[in-house]
């Protein structure tokens, strides 16, 4: 079977003085911000849940969509950002006021997700290999329909987006509909 370097298909990384391939139409920072929503969706489709992503422009509400589940959805705010770690023990991301103020007036659990990219570059973000294709990121969570005056999401590490977390978040939406 051999190592799994022995395994990865030989694939250039671009240097600094190379173009871009000629199917290129996203900068890097659409393209990042397109990456964090994939990398969200593949797991909402691997713990069997649906994404309705919010159209552009109409994010009034400060969500980038709603994950859905049986008895109602719950909403999402997804950034992705290389200037943080994957390992450590939290990230701390700026909150503008009029997203504190949407989230705060919802009834329904709305959760910061937070994909963090090991590497700058976006040749490195996914590896290909003969072994399969390894993405280079990870996803955490916070909950922020509640969250208070601060200027900042605190995201602890701990808290990391897996299948888990699909059933954890909808047991906190079907709370919203149980009698206290």
């Amino acid at each position: 079977m051999g190592t799994p370097e022995e395994h990865r298909v030989n694939i250039p990384t671009p240097r600094a003085d190379d173009t871009l391939p000629a199917v290129t139409v996203l900068g890097d920072k659409a393209c990042k911000a397109r990456f964090g929503v994939a990398y969200v969706r593949a797991i909402f489709s691997q713990a069997g849940v649906t994404f309705q992503e919010t159209s552009p422009d109409e994010d009034a509400m400060a969500v980038d969509g709603e994950v859905g589940f049986l008895s109602a959805p719950a909403r999402v705010q997804i950034k992705c950002s290389s200037q943080f770690k994957i390992s450590g023990r939290g990230a701390t991301w700026p909150a503008e006021i009029h997203w504190r103020d949407m989230w705060n007036k919802c009834k329904i659990p709305v959760y910061f997700i937070l994909v963090i990219l090991e590497h700058h570059d976006r040749f490195n973000w996914v590896e290909h290999h003969s072994a399969g294709t390894d993405q280079q990121a990870a996803a955490f969570w916070v909950r922020v329909d509640s969250i208070g005056p601060t200027e900042n999401v605190v995201i602890p590490k701990n808290q990391r987006l897996t299948i888990e977390t699909l059933n954890q978040w909808a047991e906190e939406v079907e709370e919203c509909f149980s009698p206290r």
